[in-house]
């Protein structure tokens, strides 16, 4: 018997009841005396049995305590819970974790190894206690042997659990046994229904990435549950990942196509299947594989970046900016790709696109320079808003500051939108501004807005003489 047990209060208040009651003043004996121990005993280990109750109650003050952030009381709670029922997975887990980060890791290991051996039909406990040895004693061989015999004990009472066998399996590699490990991957084949994502990572520490055998191996378990469970979203993906990756594509995208066409909403698994086809040269199904899905959900990201690539290379600039443009309105991006869009747009002349697509941007980016000059130039460009334009370059050289942005566009583009709004002298400032920023290699630009310039002069009726002889540098140059 513990000689702890009668160092209890309990148990010896218990002790002298019993005692009495089995024991006349008269008859003290040792059979009668053995009699006391054993009903004190009985009913001690009720004194000490799990209070279930309170163990809730306690774990109640616990949460309230959490959602205060009072993190002490809630500590205090929880160990207070543990006490009262300390079979509780979870408080047992936390306490232990509390006794790590204060650095006890003999109190945990206590803690784990108690819970363990008193919940030995919880995969949970063998699990935590295992994997808590594996952490804390990775250079130690008596703490490595201790989890490997945890696991052991395990197996019989969840026979064939992948969650037991991978960790068996790599201590058995850590330790060198490679037999043991081996003998698992071959077990664990012959289960029906194993799990080919767990067999295949055995497979790729036993053998070589060109084993024939193994790979015929894992490639028939793939196929096999693939045509058991094609709904299966996790095995759809990893099966075709394994055999994209063996470079098997038509086998990758049966086993997608097996997988959609039992579960159609499996939308993300289509996109894959998609690109999947577009790799493989079946660029017409690819296509209209991605095009269905965005029908379904059109934010879906990786499927408009997928169609915009596709039609790069099919010279289908249009319908590649459409599908750019989706990503940055979905998602956003960095303040170059808003600009080289917008860009886009503004040189293909749809310059509504390119306004709205800029308006999202400055939102974004309120403070680039750049983007609101390229706002207010598609915004003057487009009928629709081009009234706004004059106060959208005033915002936008507000913007620059004492550094205002050197380039010739913004200031041709700020020139004709003044001079659209009758505001002259503003526009012919900018025009000004503009033919002194053109380099000496933009020959034919420079003179554009000299002709310009001398056309506005001539429209006024006012510096003939200048206009002249802007004309004629502007001959000059385009010569």
């Amino acid at each position: 018997m513990d000689r702890t047990i009668f160092e209890d209060e309990n148990f010896s208040f218990v002790v002298d009841k019993c005692a009495l009651v089995v024991a006349s003043t008269d008859e003290y004996n040792l059979s009668m005396l053995s009699c006391a121990i054993a009903l004190a005993c009985f009913f001690s280990a009720l004194l000490h049995a799990e209070d279930t109750a309170l163990g809730r109650r306690e774990f109640a003050r616990a949460v309230l305590a959490s959602m205060r952030g009072d993190d002490e009381q809630q500590a205090k709670h929880e160990e207070a819970a543990r006490i009262a029922h300390p079979t509780a997975v979870l408080l047992g887990s936390r306490r232990a974790q509390r006794l790590l980060e204060q650095g006890d890791v003999k109190g945990a290991s206590t803690i784990y190894r108690d819970l363990a051996a008193a919940r030995a039909d919880s995969l949970r406990t063998q699990l935590l206690y295992a994997d808590f040895l594996r952490s804390t004693g990775k250079e130690d061989d008596f703490a490595l042997g201790l989890a490997m015999k945890t696991l052991e004990n395990a197996l019989p009472q969840f026979p064939g659990d992948a969650q037991i066998l991978e960790r068996l399996f790599r201590l058995y590699e850590q330790k060198n046994q490679r037999e043991k490990s081996l003998a698992i991957y071959r077990n664990y084949l012959s289960q029906v229904g194993a799990d080919p994502i767990v067999a295949e990572n055995f497979s790729r520490v036993l053998f070589d990435a060109d084993d024939a055998e193994s790979n015929a191996e894992i490639d028939r378990l793939f196929v096999d549950r693939m045509n058991k469970a094609p709904e299966n979203s996790v095995l759809a993906r990893a099966a075709s990942e394994h055999f994209r990756t063996a470079k098997q594509l038509d086998q990758a995208i049966t086993m997608l196509q097996l997988h959609v066409d039992v579960a159609p909403t499996s939308l993300d698994l289509r996109v894959r299947l998609g690109i999947l086809q577009l790799s493989h040269a079946q660029q017409a199904e690819g296509e209209k594989t991605l095009l269905e899905v965005l029908r379904i959900a059109p934010s879906l990201i990786l499927a408009h970046q997928t169609l915009a690539k596709l039609y790069d290379k099919q010279n289908k600039p249009e319908d590649a900016r459409l599908h750019r443009a989706e990503v940055l309105k979905i998602r956003g991006g960095d303040a170059e790709e808003f600009r080289q869009l917008g860009r886009e747009w503004t040189d293909a002349g749809q310059h509504k696109n390119a306004r709205i697509l800029l308006e999202k941007a400055c939102f974004y980016y309120p403070k680039d320079v750049e983007l609101a000059y390229l706002l207010a130039s598609a915004t003057r460009r487009d009928p629709e808003t081009a009234s706004r334009a004059p106060a959208l370059f005033r915002i936008a050289e507000a913007l620059g500051g004492s550094q205002p942005i050197k380039n010739p566009m913004y200031s041709r583009e700020a020139a004709e939108a003044f001079w659209q709004a009758k505001n002259y002298v503003q526009a012919e400032s900018q025009l000004r501004q503009a033919i002194k920023l053109y380099p000496p290699e933009e020959k034919k630009e420079s003179a554009a807005a000299m002709r310009l310039l001398a056309s506005w002069w001539q429209q006024q009726g006012k510096n003939a003489e200048p206009a002249k002889a802007l004309l004629q540098r502007a001959e000059m140059l385009e010569k």
